[in-house]
């Protein structure tokens, strides 16, 4: 009985060890465990003198991103332009580790690595320090809710008669941000580089070609296309998958569940930038050009590693762009006490992109998880702690805080905030005090930023359901979170860069504080206005078209109709290249035509262009060119050609006229020998 008993217990004990997991087979073999891990290196190595590394590779720094800098009056190459040094990473490799990732401007590679691995890499004397790659984890924006939140919403209205019709649901996000009235004065973003960094996108591609010749066969591909209707004119030129090291950041398996819900966040966040259905949804910046990266993994949770945001910014600065629009944030990993600004790594990268490269970067705030549980010191994340990063609040339809935005401060304004005597609203009343405008206390505040006394979020958009696309190619529905508003934020900072293209970040900043307004506190039992700024909304609600006309606003062009520009050069000679006849558009145009009359009204010359955005036409790649040339199919130029026989036209006076279906206008030309 005793040994059945043994036996019966014996067997419940191997039963439970084999449940929970705890049983060691003698097979089995312990793998050491790898993970990804930073290890940053003292200096550049056989790169180190930037002279040297510069003389050897005058084209390391794309002619983008050094037409950037030029126009942002920035350095063209500095030392953090040189690469990391070859020879070190092969040191590295040697241990076994994989390397990931290369940052040359954080002077580091992010491996593959086990604790002995990390131990042998340690010993190298090249290598400063290792740490562990950040994860950060958010939750999704909430699911959409069914449109009869309309019922709900307050439309913002304003006076001015709109060139758009932006939709019963999609009025307010822009007209509180004043863009409407930059898209009546014809700016749309044209001309201006984005890149957003998000999930990927709803976008699909075929197949071109194919060639076997080579190994392995090279492919290449068709333009990526959106799947939404409203996505379809969106300027994508190029994207990339950092998560797989992949040259496209769309649909690769086929639109797979799983692959749509992976692409959907990015997607909507695109639309609320760039998408354009009339009627419907037409948002800030339909006109501007885009590079989609995706850095940001969808499971319960979207999950992103520091190191795939550090290259994408990197990437993003290598094709030239203009603005970073991102939402991810790093708030679980590192401790409150080093979101100071510049001590994470995300942050430093963000901050060099800004500071050093002219890159306007917007990052969201983040999502408040348990409204009643979180408080002030843990909601602020990384990189929107950084001190050049313009950091989105959110707000709802009624100018209202939302109560799922986050809010400051940072640590280093933590720290300044408990050696105060007084609270921080009563400093800001007695320091506003002190200043006879607003422009003057506003830029004190910004000299104030340098020692740490800031106001995070900087700016605000609605985040309380914002309207955007679906995942279905005709779909529209509300979103809510701070991801919306900082997409809404970065197409707003496109106009603002296209009527400004010489601003660099900082001036963008200080021309949306000093024109940003103040949301309500509160609506009940009487309305007041937030002082701003503050920890909850910073310095208040954007309003883009006071912030174009902040300063210098002699050089803001507005477009006034849809018309001809003067011809250049004028007289053209026949023995030039060709003649650039610019124009500008006020609204979006279907079809342009371009007609060259002879004085006695022959037509000489024809021309057409489609499906064309507003804004300004005025470089020989976009504007029409003529090269003195007839050309008018299915007409007889007998009699209107050069007696040279060179088949150009004769010297003398031309009219020329441009017709958009709404409008005419002319201009003389002189052709001369």
């Amino acid at each position: 009985m005793k040994i059945r008993k043994y036996l019966v217990i014996f067997s419940f004990v191997f039963v439970l060890l084999a449940f929970t997991g705890l049983l060691i087979h003698p097979s089995s073999e312990n793998k050491p465990i790898a993970k990804k891990t930073w290890i940053f290196f003292k200096d550049k190595g056989e790169n180190s003198k930037a002279s040297l590394f510069l003389a050897d590779h005058e084209d390391y720094v794309t002619e983008l991103s050094k037409e950037r800098r030029r126009e942002k009056n920035k350095p063209v190459f500095t030392s953090l332009d040189i690469a990391v040094s070859e020879r070190y990473k092969s040191e590295v490799e040697k241990t076994g580790a994989k390397i990931q990732n290369v940052s040359k401007w954080l002077n580091g590679v992010s491996v593959i690595a086990t604790e002995e691995q990390i131990r042998s890499i340690k010993k190298f004397h090249f290598v400063k320090k290792t740490e562990d790659v950040a994860v950060g984890r958010t939750l999704p924006d909430l699911n959409p809710v069914g449109l009869k939140i309309l019922d709900a919403k307050t439309a913002f209205t304003d006076s001015s008669e709109d060139e758009y019709d932006y939709g019963v649901n999609g009025e307010s996000q822009i007209k509180m941000l004043g863009i409407n009235k930059l898209h009546n004065i014809g700016y749309t973003g044209r001309g201006v580089r984005l890149a957003l960094f998000d999930t990927g996108l709803l976008m699909t591609r075929d197949v071109s070609s194919v060639d076997s010749s080579v190994s392995p066969p090279e492919t290449t591909w068709t333009e990526p296309v959106c799947v939404h209707s409203a996505l379809e004119r969106v300027n994508i030129i190029t994207s990339y998958d950092f998560i797989k090291d992949y040259p496209f950041a769309g649909i690769t398996e086929g639109g797979a569940s799983d692959e749509v819900r992976q692409l959907d966040h990015g997607t909507k966040m695109l639309a609320l930038i760039a998408g354009y259905a009339g009627g419907e949804l037409v948002s800030p910046a339909f006109g501007a050009e885009f590079l989609i990266a995706k850095t940001e993994i969808v499971d319960s949770e979207i999950v992103a590693e520091e190191d795939n945001w550090i290259r994408a910014v990197e990437w993003a600065d290598s094709l030239g762009a203009d603005i970073i629009s991102s939402s991810l944030g790093y708030k679980e990993w590192y401790p409150y006490s080093v979101l100071t600004g510049d001590s994470t790594n995300i942050a430093k990268a963000a901050n060099y992109a800004s500071d050093s490269f002219g890159i306007v970067v917007v990052n969201s705030m983040g999502n408040i998880k348990n409204i009643d549980i979180d408080s002030p010191d843990t909601m602020i994340v990384s990189p929107a702690d950084a001190k050049s990063v313009i950091a989105v609040g959110g707000i709802d339809d009624n100018l209202m805080h939302s109560t799922v935005s986050s809010t400051g401060p940072t640590y280093d304004m933590k720290l300044i905030m408990d050696t105060m005597t007084s609270s921080l609203d009563s400093f800001m009343i007695d320091l506003r005090s002190l200043f006879e405008d607003k422009n003057s206390f506003i830029d004190s505040l910004i000299m104030l930023e340098k020692t740490g006394f800031r106001f995070k979020p900087n700016i605000c958009a609605l985040s309380e359901w914002p309207y955007t696309v679906t995942d279905s190619a005709e779909g529209f529905n509300y979103t809510l979170g701070t991801s919306g508003a900082a997409a809404l934020i970065a197409g707003g900072c496109a106009l603002l860069l296209q009527a400004h293209p010489d601003w660099d970040p900082a001036m963008v900043k200080k021309a949306l504080y000093n024109t940003a307004y103040a949301p309500y506190e509160s609506t009940e039992p009487e309305t007041t206005f937030y002082a701003i700024p503050n920890l909850a909304v910073g310095y208040g609600i954007a309003d883009f078209y006071e912030a174009v006309m902040f300063a210098d606003t002699d050089e803001v062009h507005a477009i006034e109709s849809s018309a001809l520009l003067p011809p250049f050069p004028n007289p053209y000679s026949i023995s030039n290249s060709v003649m650039v006849i610019p124009f500008e558009l006020k609204r979006t145009i279907s079809n342009l035509m371009l007609y060259i009359y002879t004085l006695d009204g022959k037509l000489v010359y024809y021309s057409k262009k489609t499906d064309l955005l507003p804004g300004v036409y005025d470089s020989p790649s976009d504007a029409f060119t003529w090269n003195g040339t007839p050309s008018l199919e299915g007409y007889s130029f007998s009699g209107h050609v050069n007696p040279a026989g060179d088949k150009k036209v004769k010297p003398g006076l031309y009219i020329v006229m441009l017709q958009t279906g709404f409008e005419k206008t002319v201009k003389k030309i002189s052709i001369i020998p």
